[in-house]
């Protein structure tokens, strides 16, 4: 199929799956245009389909549905689903998740199963596509900078909360931000030698992007910790690591998040020590005598 010589590549790279499919709609073959209607009208649903089933939902062959795919510019049917998933991941509401969750799930072990099996799978992509290089930076950043400013919203910020506390256990002058005017106000102190570090997942909350962007203009180092290169927050990072958080339930799922914040946490103890080691023993010994612990 020939592409449309009005436009760039590049412009056409840039289009999601729905886009192309409007884009190429011209071009398109009869049974090809069977599919893409199909998609266009049913995609939160069309989403979750195996090539195989959305022949069958379009009745037409899976060679159509896999030839659909490339014509579209696609490697294969995988990675047009996995860009339509990207879209249904911002444009659903949290209703709407739970409503799928319990449309292909039939009872509670089923969807207990279903979750912890992508939990599992997210941690497994997560630890293969997260950058090394990438990863130590914000080891170093967050070891060795004067100041660490940690912010999160919402669901976020519980994570952001989780590094801080057990952060301040290994080093001193952690700033824990989640939003309130009150505590923003300490953004106005910081300085070339800190670092900060925001964590945003789908749906992205605007006012996160717009503080990191704040912080990003004045050159401080930050550090991101995001789903995907296409995450508002990436132009403004100087570090940004990726977790796969791709699982549609009502809830966000944090489970590959808090296993790249422990691993940071482990990696910074290391890079800090003998001062790590001496400090989670005053800590210890400050818990003893609260007999805070059982």
């Amino acid at each position: 199929m020939n592409h449309n010589p009005t436009y760039p590549p590049e412009y056409e790279a840039s289009l999601n799956p729905l886009d192309r499919i409007r884009f190429y709609t011209p071009q398109l073959s009869k049974t090809h245009k069977k599919i893409g209607r199909f998609i266009l009208e049913n995609y939160e649903k069309a989403t979750f389909l195996t090539s195989a089933k959305m022949s069958q939902q379009c009745g037409v062959s899976e060679s159509s549905v896999i030839r659909f795919s490339a014509a579209l510019g696609y490697s294969g049917y995988s990675e047009m689903q996995r860009e339509l998933q990207e879209i249904l991941k911002r444009r659903l509401s949290l209703s709407q998740r739970l409503e799928l969750t319990t449309e292909t799930n039939s009872d509670s072990n089923s969807i207990m199963h279903n979750v912890m099996l992508q939990n599992i799978s997210s941690i497994r992509e997560t630890m293969m596509s997260l950058d090394e290089s990438s990863f130590q930076s914000a080891v170093e950043l967050l070891a060795h900078a004067d100041r660490v400013f940690l912010y999160g919203q919402r669901s976020s910020y519980a994570l952001v909360y989780f590094l801080g506390l057990e952060l301040r256990w290994i080093r001193d002058n952690v700033v824990i931000i989640n939003g309130h005017a009150q505590e923003l106000d300490a953004l106005s102190t910081i300085a070339k030698n800190d670092v900060f570090l925001a964590i945003s997942l789908p749906r992205y909350l605007k006012a996160t992007t717009k503080v990191v962007q704040f912080v990003w203009e004045r050159e401080i180092p930050t550090i991101v910790i995001t789903d995907t290169k296409t995450s508002p927050l990436i132009p403004y990072a100087k570090v940004s690591l990726l977790a796969n958080s791709e699982i549609y339930s009502y809830s966000d799922n944090i489970v590959p998040i808090a296993s790249t914040i422990t691993a940071l946490l482990n990696a910074i103890g290391a890079a800090t020590q003998p001062t790590s080691n001496e400090m989670l023993a005053r800590n210890e010994q400050l818990w003893k005598s609260f007999d805070m612990y059982i």
